[in-house]
């Protein structure tokens, strides 16, 4: 669970016959009524944030219910008419109706917590510390307003996180996974994927930088205070490759090959040979 840099490593588990939950595509829903992040065409839902990883984790174990008036109305391009109902915190959720939207969030839900109970390990990505808060809840939303012709510009204010609250984000997580998983081996990273903009006053590559440190400073804290809790240096594995040889042509996203490399070394550290797969399985 995690950032956008979470796909790629699922993508390459996947393609080594590690098996990778949740399953999103078990999430049933009629896309003529609902939109669902990328579903079916990608498997994946980002969370960017430890607010939002967090708030994930205690949704689907119970720890907090979304209101059912807990939605916000916005004019986008559907298939179902131009009135939307969107989950504010989870990428690109719409429904025609709050009772679809409603039925759509208790499925996510749902497979999130037989994802959670079948693991037997669990890699949580974090990427950014700009965060913006529903006003009306409190709680972190998914995105940035507006995204994907959402809603947030009126119902969100801009939130710079520090490493405190961080720190007590990824706490809560680590000891709810703990509660339920005791022997499970849990792994923090921090994404390579640069901030595509900033809404601070500063540039966006002195936002992005200062934000990893903080999130990579959080990690490595947790890691010493938790037992069987790893750090995997996704991060410096990347940026330490230097930009032409690990990003695509955006400067931002990190090439496969690099990735697979990331997954090797995770691999040659993690697993036994019993356990690691062949290349050519």
């Amino acid at each position: 669970m995690g950032s956008c840099f979470a796909q790629e490593i699922r993508r390459a588990l996947t393609s080594r016959q590690i098996a990778c939950v949740p399953s999103y595509r078990n999430i049933s829903f009629d896309p003529t009524q609902a939109i669902v992040d990328e579903l079916p065409r990608q498997e994946h839902m980002n969370f960017y944030n430890t607010f939002t990883v967090r708030l994930q984790v205690e949704q689907m174990l119970g720890l907090w219910d979304q209101a059912h008036d807990d939605w916000w109305q916005v004019k986008k391009r559907a298939p179902w008419g131009p009135i939307c109902f969107q989950d504010p915190y989870r990428r690109g959720i719409f429904a025609k109706s709050p009772q679809v939207l409603r039925k759509v969030i208790e499925r996510i839900n749902g497979e999130m917590r037989v994802g959670f109970d079948a693991a037997t390990a669990f890699i949580f990505t974090f990427g950014m510390t700009e965060v913006f808060i529903n006003k009306s809840s409190g709680k972190a939303a998914a995105q940035k307003p507006l995204y994907r012709g959402g809603g947030g510009m009126q119902e969100t204010t801009l939130h710079v996180s520090g490493f405190q609250e961080n720190y007590a984000n990824v706490m809560a997580t680590v000891d709810m996974v703990r509660q339920h998983k005791p022997d499970a081996p849990i792994i923090l990273t921090v994404s390579p994927v640069a901030l595509a903009r900033t809404f601070q006053d500063m540039d966006v590559v002195t936002a992005s930088t200062e934000g990893k440190s903080v999130l990579r400073a959080v990690l490595g804290q947790v890691c010493r205070e938790r037992d069987n809790v790893h750090y995997l240096p996704s991060f410096e594995l990347v940026t330490y490759g230097g930009l032409a040889r690990s990003y695509r042509e955006d400067l931002r996203h990190v090439k496969k090959s690099v990735v697979d490399e990331i997954v090797e070394q995770f691999f040659n550290a993690y697993f036994s040979p019993s356990q690691a797969p062949s290349r050519g399985n």
